[in-house]
């Protein structure tokens, strides 16, 4: 792997020899990565720009993502009745319940829209609470573009060596982070006296 990344041009070379099975392969293992939530998706978000380029890797992340996301999303669904007697009388799973009827759609897009938030295991939890496939399916797609193209144009421009390309798409989003994580961590933010 290390010699492949040394010599750019030779991986992407074999990644174009393998044709039609190499995009099919690389959409499976994102919709896969989402499944098992663990799996860090920055990372396959990063190599889709590095082997595909910015604007195909885009498009090959999300309809993985599309793919995994409904799946998880889903198999939340499966255990919606089971979590919903389980949990029904506890003050917090109401109180989450309603804020989801409520607020749902917009929370849900902040937090998809959010980088470092773990997006898949979000999927997971939409899926046990009150919000429709057909809210959460555009709400993620939305949600989650904007993160996975400056990941793919990271990862073509670190492959490609365009590296101002690369530090003009990673400086906005670590500003982003640093700016919101105060509340979102729930940390205090310090005051001015």
């Amino acid at each position: 792997m290390a010699h492949l990344w040394r010599n750019r041009e030779v991986l992407r070379t074999f990644v174009e020899a393998q044709g039609l099975w190499a995009p099919l392969a690389f959409v499976m293992l994102q919709a896969g990565q989402v499944v098992l939530a663990p799996v860090p998706g920055e990372m396959t978000g990063f190599l889709a720009g590095a082997l595909f380029g910015p604007w195909k890797g885009f498009v090959l992340a999300m309809v993985g993502l599309a793919l995994g996301s409904s799946a998880a999303f889903g198999l939340g669904r499966i255990f919606r009745e089971r979590v919903k007697r389980h949990l029904a009388e506890k003050r917090f799973y109401r109180r989450i319940t309603e804020f989801t009827r409520r607020r749902g759609p917009a929370a849900a897009f902040l937090l998809f829209l959010f980088p470092g938030f773990p997006k898949d295991y979000l999927c997971y939890a939409l899926g046990l609470l009150p919000m429709p496939f057909r809210v959460f399916f555009p709400i993620m797609l939305l949600g989650r573009a904007p993160a996975t193209l400056v990941l793919t144009v990271q990862g073509d421009a670190a492959l490609t060596g365009h590296w101002k390309t690369l530090l003009a798409a990673t400086l906005p989003v670590v500003i982003l982070w640093l700016l919101l994580r105060p509340f979102l961590t729930g940390e205090d933010t310090p005051v001015a006296s």
